[in-house]
């Protein structure tokens, strides 16, 4: 599971370069400069069969090219949850990872967002221990610009956890939908490179 979900990084950081724009770079004319710092919360909805867990966190990470966000973030659920062939009702988890962002056209008002979180964590079930776990998360949203240094996002995906080893359920069972909310906090410095121009336009 791990070695897939590495591939998958890879392949993703990879697709993500062929849309960056071209700057000056120390190592080169081509490639992905470092353009600005992010962090921020998140608020997270999962729904399960039966029954829903709210989840919280934060992270933080840097910006490349404008577009491409390589951060690192942690999440843990606040409210229990409980699956249909468990008795128990106090199931929590919590994880943290690697996460990988794009956004096109980040310098609008409104854009689309892509991301990706991928790491490890620990899934606690009263009366039966605590286990390790891996968790894939991708999503799809819309982020908007509030100030330079302020975003707000909106957020859908799924989230994939492998390696449970509780007798009474399997990776299905706790794997989930979920729509979220994101606060952003940074800046983003430099300028935009449009494909259409030769020169550089100032970000609004």
């Amino acid at each position: 599971m791990k070695k897939i979900t590495l591939v998958i990084a890879l392949a993703i950081v990879s697709t993500l370069s062929l849309f960056a724009q071209k700057e000056e770079t120390i190592l080169g004319s081509s490639g992905l400069r470092f353009s600005g710092a992010w962090g921020g919360s998140v608020t997270n909805l999962t729904f399960f069969e039966d029954d829903f867990a709210i989840t919280t966190g934060g992270y933080g990470g840097l910006e490349f090219g404008k577009t491409i966000f390589v951060g690192w973030g942690g999440f843990s659920t606040t409210s229990n949850f409980r699956l249909p062939d468990l008795t128990t009702d106090r199931i929590n988890m919590s994880y943290n990872g690697l996460m990988l962002g794009y956004a096109p056209k980040a310098y609008k008002a409104l854009h689309p967002q892509f991301m990706l979180m991928t790491g490890g964590g620990r899934m606690s079930i009263a009366g039966e221990g605590s286990d390790d776990v891996f968790v894939v998360q991708p999503s799809i949203g819309a982020e908007l610009n509030i100030f330079r240094w302020f975003r707000i996002g909106l957020d859908a995906g799924y989230r994939f956890v492998g390696d449970t080893d509780f007798n009474d359920i399997n990776d299905s069972d706790v794997s989930a939908p979920f729509g979220q909310i994101n606060f952003k906090f940074g800046y983003s410095w430099g300028r935009y490179r449009s494909r259409n121009k030769e020169k550089y336009d100032e970000l609004p």
